[in-house]
């Protein structure tokens, strides 16, 4: 095939259910390791491989609440894919974001720590809790945080500022990472086109691209904005107006 010839639609369509495939295998392949990483940490709290220091403690407990997220995502994926539309119905109960922001920095810390970054939280909402499912709005802060650590320039900091606006409790971080050009800041949000393409890297093009979608389902905005002088800001708003609670949503991946 030449560099110029198309895809037939039924050649797309192969392809797409090719990936589909691919995704739930791996899905399906992850979940054991992972709940047999879950049990093995569990049992280190309870001792029965020797007395733990309290340092020791806090460190296994941040990475068993991380094993359990991914466990949930894994759950949530493998839904997804048993649903011939991709369709995720989502979990209505009150979420407060600023607490949810704070959970996964102390996942993330680490991460930072290895390139020098200081992760700062600014809380200005005096309305922090939106009403949808914590495990994919968990899955969205998480996306956007590690692109922000990944992209940005060692020993610099990362400023996460979570406030309100109109009825929307929003979320943002501000790092120190190369311009995105703007031709390129919304393309980075489309299926298969990844925050690394922007900078001529390889990256599978998935994370931002559903969370672009989860917030869509919980009716709220992602957005990007880049600046020549190597500021880069990121953030989503969700709307915090109770009568959300009891509405029924779904995210179609």
């Amino acid at each position: 095939m030449s560099k110029t010839a198309k895809l037939s639609n039924d050649d797309e369509s192969s392809i797409q259910k090719q990936r589909e495939t691919f995704v739930a295998s791996l899905s399906h392949d992850l979940k054991n390791p992972t709940i047999a990483q879950i049990r093995a940490l569990e049992l280190f709290l309870k001792g029965d491989f020797g007395k733990i220091q309290p340092h020791q403690r806090e460190i296994i407990e941040m990475i068993l609440d991380s094993c359990k997220y991914m466990n949930a995502m894994l759950g949530s994926l493998l839904a997804t894919y048993r649903n011939e539309k991709g369709t995720i119905k989502l979990s209505s109960e009150k979420v407060s974001i600023s607490d949810l922001a704070a959970e996964c920095v102390d996942e993330m810390v680490y991460l930072a720590k290895d390139k020098g970054i200081k992760i700062n939280i600014i809380n200005n909402a005096k309305i922090d809790i939106v009403y949808g499912d914590k495990i994919q709005i968990k899955r969205v802060i998480i996306n956007l945080l590690s692109n922000g650590i990944k992209y940005a320039f060692k020993n610099t900091d990362l400023i996460i500022k979570i406030y309100n606006e109109n009825n929307f409790t929003c979320f943002m971080f501000e790092n120190h990472s190369p311009y995105i050009p703007t031709d390129k800041q919304q393309k980075i949000f489309a299926r298969y086109i990844s925050f690394a393409q922007a900078h001529k890297e390889f990256g599978i093009g998935l994370g931002l691209y559903a969370s672009k979608k989860i917030v869509e389902a919980h009716e709220g905005k992602i957005f990007v904005k880049s600046f020549k002088d190597d500021r880069n800001i990121f953030g989503f708003k969700i709307p915090n107006d109770i009568s959300f609670k009891d509405k029924e949503r779904f995210v179609i991946f």
